[in-house]
C-alpha cells in the first residue's frame, strides 16, 4: 500500500459525491485506493445538501498523522460515527457518550469508571469469564456446524453484561445488545444517509423510531438499578449513583448516552475481535496447533489464571496479529475546533478528520507481507501507539482496552483446550462496517476434537481482497 507523498489535493464536484457515496458504502476500499491514489493525506469538499457547505472531509492516513490528531483531543474532537439525529430526540441523546463527552465531563467520567477497567480489577474477573465461556463450550459437540460470529457474540454480551451489569437478569443484557446492534446497523444503511427525510415510510423515520424504543428499554433498566439501590460495583450502578448526586457532569442525556456507548463498544469490539481471530486461526490450522500445545504445556486441561494468561506468548501474538490485520474498528473520525495546519494543508473548523486503523496496520513499512496472518513477528516487533492502535491510542485510549485483551484470550484459551474448527468450504465472507466491521453471513464453522488434521478451507467474498489467504 505504500504511495508517494503529495501535496494535499481537495475532491471537489460530482468526483466528491462518487467518493462519499463510495466511502459509505464501502469505507475500507475506499480508504484503501484513496492512499494508492493520493497518498497520506487528502480533501473531499461538501457537494451534498445533507453535509455545511463549508465542511470537508479530510483522509489523515498513516502514523504520523495519528499522532497528531489523537495526540490533540482538544483541536481534534471526538465526534460520533453516527447520525446525530435532530435536536431533542432519542437518536442525538443516545449517541452522546464517554466517546463524545469533552474536556472536564470526559474526565469526570472516565475517572468514574476506570476502576471496573482496571488490569487488577479486570483480572479479579477472569474467573467468572472462565465460567461464562464454560457454559457457552458445554453447549457445543462435535460434529455440529455453527455459526461462530453468532457465537462470539453470544459470549461477548454475556461478557460486558457482566462487567456493566453485574449479574443482574442477563437475559434483559442480551436484547438491549440485540437492540443496539440493529440501531447500528439502521444507521449505515445508504437510504438512511442519502434521504434524512423524517416522514413515515422512509429508512430515517425507521431509525428514529427505533431509537427511542432502545432508550426506552435503556430506561427501564436504569430506573430498575435505581429502585434497587444501585449498590453494586458494576458500570451502570457507578453511573445511577453518580445521576443521582447530582453530579453536573452526568445529566440525564449523559446517562443514557454512557449506559448505550459503553455497552455498544465493550461487546461489539470484542465480538468481532474473537470473531475475526478464529476465521484466521481456521484458514491457519498450523498456528491453532503451535497455540494449542503453549496452552497444553502451560495448563494442561486447567483454566488460566491472570498469571498463567501473561506467560502465553504464542496466543498474544495471534490475538495482536488479528487485531492488526482486521482491527474491529477499521476508521475513526475526528472534529477540527479551530483553524490548524496539519501536513500543509489548512484546517477550518468544523472539518472532520478520518483515520484509519486499517490503513496503518496495513503499510509495508511497517509490516513486512501486511495481508498475510504472520503472529510470529510478534514475538520481536516493536511498535508505537500511533503505528499500532486497535484500541485507539493517546488521551482517548479506548478504557476497555484490558478488559477486551484478557477475554479475548480467556475465550480463545478455552475453545482451543476443548476443540479445533473449520469453515465449511466455499464460504462466502464479506466484511461489513458499521462502526465495527463484521462478517456480513456469519462463520459457519464444523467442531471437531483436539488432534484432528485440518486444512485450511476455499472461502469467497471480499475478505480475499483484505488478506493473503492459503487457499
Amino acid at each position: 500500500m505504500g504511495a508517494r507523498e503529495l501535496s494535499p489535493p481537495l475532491v471537489r464536484g460530482l468526483a466528491a459525491a462518487r467518493a462519499y457515496a463510495r466511502f459509505l458504502v464501502d469505507p475500507i476500499g475506499y480508504l484503501r485506493e484513496s492512499y494508492r491514489r493520493h497518498g497520506p493525506l487528502h480533501l473531499l469538499g461538501a457537494p451534498l445538501p445533507l453535509l455545511p457547505p463549508r465542511r470537508r472531509y479530510v483522509f489523515a492516513l498513516g502514523p504520523d498523522h495519528n499522532r497528531v490528531v489523537l495526540g490533540d483531543p482538544v483541536t481534534f474532537r471526538t465526534t460520533g460515527q453516527t447520525l446525530p439525529g435532530p435536536k431533542g430526540s432519542a437518536q442525538r441523546r443516545l449517541r452522546y457518550g464517554l466517546t463524545r463527552s469533552q474536556r472536564e465531563a470526559h474526565a469526570r467520567q472516565r475517572e468514574l469508571v476506570l476502576p471496573v477497567f482496571q488490569r487488577a480489577a479486570v483480572d479479579r474477573s477472569i474467573p467468572r469469564m472462565v465460567a461464562v465461556v464454560d457454559e457457552l463450550l458445554d453447549r457445543w459437540r462435535v460434529g455440529q456446524t455453527l455459526d461462530m460470529a453468532h457465537e462470539m457474540k453470544w459470549v461477548s454480551l454475556r461478557l460486558s453484561s457482566e462487567i456493566l451489569f453485574g449479574r443482574d437478569d442477563p437475559e434483559r443484557a442480551l436484547r438491549l445488545g440485540e437492540m443496539i446492534g440493529e440501531w447500528l446497523e439502521r444507521n449505515f444503511r445508504p437510504g438512511v444517509w442519502l434521504a434524512l427525510l423524517n416522514v413515515p415510510g422512509t429508512p430515517y423515520r425507521a431509525l428514529l423510531r427505533h431509537a427511542e424504543r432502545l432508550e426506552a428499554e435503556i430506561g427501564a433498566l436504569l430506573d430498575r438499578r435505581r429502585r434497587a439501590g444501585a449498590a453494586g460495583g458494576d458500570v451502570f450502578s457507578l453511573l445511577v449513583r453518580a445521576h443521582a448526586e447530582g453530579q453536573p457532569w452526568m445529566s440525564d442525556r449523559d446517562l443514557v448516552g454512557q449506559a448505550t456507548i459503553l455497552f455498544a463498544a465493550s461487546y461489539e469490539t470484542t465480538e468481532n475481535a474473537l470473531a475475526w481471530t478464529l476465521f484466521l486461526l481456521a484458514q491457519h490450522p498450523e498456528r491453532t496447533e503451535e497455540i494449542a500445545e503453549e496452552l497444553a504445556g502451560a495448563l494442561g486441561g486447567a483454566a488460566p489464571g491472570a498469571a498463567e494468561l501473561a506467560r502465553l506468548p504464542l496466543l498474544d501474538a495471534a490475538l495482536r496479529e488479528s487485531l492488526r490485520l482486521l482491527p474491529p474498528v477499521p476508521y475513526t473520525i475526528r472534529s477540527v475546533e479551530g483553524e490548524v495546519e496539519l501536513a500543509g494543508a489548512t484546517l477550518r473548523r468544523g472539518d472532520r478528520v478520518v483515520l484509519s486503523h486499517y490503513v496503518t496496520h496495513h503499510l509495508p513499512e511497517l509490516y513486512a507481507e501486511p495481508e498475510r496472518f504472520l503472529p510470529g513477528r510478534w514475538l520481536e516487533l516493536r511498535c508505537t501507539p500511533w503505528e499500532y492502535l486497535p484500541f485507539s491510542a493517546g488521551p482517548r485510549l479506548c478504557i476497555g482496552f484490558s478488559f477486551a485483551n484478557v477475554a479475548m484470550k480467556v475465550v480463545v484459551a478455552r475453545i482451543l483446550q476443548r476443540f479445533r474448527f473449520a469453515l465449511r468450504p466455499g464460504t462466502r465472507i464479506d466484511p461489513w462496517v458499521k462502526v465495527t466491521m463484521a462478517p456480513r453471513r456469519g462463520l459457519p464453522m464444523a467442531l471437531h476434537a483436539p488432534g484432528a488434521k485440518l486444512a485450511p478451507q476455499p472461502v469467497r467474498g471480499r475478505i480475499r481482497e483484505l488478506v493473503d489467504l492459503p487457499v
